[in-house]
């Protein structure tokens, strides 16, 4: 005997009543072969004894313990009784004094917790994010205000509640499912959860300020992707150079590759762990966005030997198709092609970086390496001035490793985005408290108001407080600091 011990095949010495353990879980994976009566180490046949009382004990156990039939044969191994057990796999979850067992590579392991649940889903036909959610919160107790908009902007049309329902966003009794507990306002989900770290220096542990700015989000899964883009953005350098017939925009990270990373880990990841989240941790030199759950099947993200080839396989099924509907995913699973094409063609790549996946059992992660980090200004203004956008003709060497230190150079004062603006806008030459602003910005949803215009915009030092020594007082409003009024001006005259 030749073979080796693998995903579906293995060998033992003598049989012992522990191994229908191995055979309940090559039932509930891809099934397998056992042989009794073969040395381990060198497949040498050694024989059993007893052989034709095993050969009707062994089927008789199996059929007895875990209701599956297995092809058991007696085989002439070099003058030896070898007794070989084919095992298919089963189409039902097969399990053993109770307890269910799964194959995988060349070890046994006992299925419990999350992946007991995923793998009893998964063998009954359902999918976590399309059954009812736990609780049975009813669709009409919440708002769905920013799924709607977004949902009209992309389709021209506005949702019904027949949508809702053929979406499988709700049960035909108006109790929501996952997905669209995931997807209202104020999502009942509690771990739907995004923790947002922008770190100081190369590691978590970089000196005595470890960390610059750390914010926690909580909430549905449109207003999570928004609040992570917004700290992202908050956290990134961005700065351009005007050439005589266009200008050239330096990006630390592609903003498109920052998105789809971002939607990857809030769809795809692993809603069954309920006591974890999904991280983005921002360094020096690069962005590791990390998702609960590894990569759908048995394989890592990493064995794979071409990025562009890593087959579509979707955790959260009807999560993603409304994120399609929303225009915010590609049903062709096309995120990580574009990812390394943003990092190839459409970004200054001066020193021809480039994201790397890795995912384990319980984790997935991207890290998107910073793209002007160990360069000095002069460096890629030159890159860009002395050849094509973003294809240098004498590119600038690689950084030797992650502990290089950086040059110095000046701060960059990113400039506003829209909701910034707007909200510069309303506090021209006035002080107004929270209800003021959400009036003049029409906004409804205070959480969102406060996540994603009032914290983004005192963190840039555009606006301040009236009361900034009691901030939660009654009376607290906000004002335009010099830098928002020039920020505000600078934007105004683009």
């Amino acid at each position: 005997m030749k073979r080796e011990e693998n995903q579906t095949v293995e060998y033992k010495e003598s049989w012992h009543e522990k191994y229908l353990e191995w055979i309940c879980g090559y039932a509930n994976a891809k099934g397998g072969t056992l042989y009794i009566g073969i040395e381990d180490g060198t497949k040498k046949p050694v024989g059993v004894k007893n052989a034709n009382k095993l050969m009707e004990d062994i089927p008789n156990s199996i059929r007895n313990t875990m209701g599956i039939v297995a092809d058991v044969a007696l085989l002439k191994k070099q003058g030896k009784d070898v007794i070989r057990i084919k095992v298919a796999a089963s189409a039902f979850p097969v399990s053993y004094q109770g307890r269910f067992h799964y194959r995988t590579g060349s070890v046994k392991m006992l299925l419990t917790g999350p992946a007991l649940t995923q793998f009893l889903m998964e063998r009954s036909g359902q999918e976590w994010d399309c059954v009812s959610c736990f609780g049975g919160y009813r669709a009409s107790d919440f708002t769905f205000i920013a799924l709607k908009n977004l949902y009209e902007k992309v389709n021209g049309a506005k949702m019904s509640k027949v949508d809702f329902l053929s979406f499988g966003l709700v049960t035909e009794t108006g109790v929501m499912t996952n997905t669209g507990a995931l997807l209202a306002d104020e999502s009942p989900i509690r771990h739907s959860r995004v923790f947002c770290t922008r770190w100081n220096g190369l590691d978590m542990t970089a000196g005595v300020m470890d960390a610059a700015d750390d914010q926690e989000y909580s909430g549905g899964l449109l207003q999570l992707l928004k609040y992570a883009e917004d700290f992202v953005r908050l956290h990134s350098r961005r700065a351009w150079h005007k050439r005589p017939t266009d200008r050239v925009n330096f990006r630390e990270y592609p903003e498109r590759s920052v998105q789809e990373m971002l939607i990857n880990g809030l769809v795809h990841r692993d809603y069954l762990e309920t006591g974890s989240e999904v991280h983005v941790d921002i360094f020096d030199d690069r962005m590791e966005i990390t998702s609960p759950g590894g990569m759908p099947g048995d394989r890592k993200v990493q064995e794979y030997p071409n990025i562009r080839r890593i087959p579509s396989r979707r955790r959260n099924k009807c999560l993603a198709d409304m994120f399609e509907r929303l225009d915010l995913m590609e049903r062709k699973g096309s995120g990580f092609k574009k990812l390394n094409e943003d990092y190839e063609k459409l970004s200054v790549n001066l020193g021809k970086r480039m994201p790397v996946l890795e995912s384990e059992s319980d984790y997935f992660r991207v890290t998107l390496p910073n793209l002007l980090y160990g360069f000095t200004d002069e460096q890629l203004v030159a890159a860009v001035d002395n050849s094509s956008y973003g294809v240098p003709k004498n590119a600038s060497p690689s950084l030797a490793t992650h502990h290089d230190t950086p040059p110095v150079t000046p701060p960059v004062t990113p400039p506003v985005d829209e909701k910034q603006k707007r909200l510069l806008q309303a506090l021209k030459n006035l002080e107004l408290g929270t209800a003021e602003l959400l009036k003049a910005l029409h906004i409804r949803d205070r959480n969102y108001f406060r996540e994603g215009y009032i914290r983004p915009t005192l963190r840039a030092g555009f606006i301040e407080q009236t009361k900034p020594e009691v901030k939660h007082s009654k009376l607290q409003k906000y004002r335009l600091t010099d830098k928002g009024r020039a920020a505000l001006s600078a934007s105004e005259h683009k």
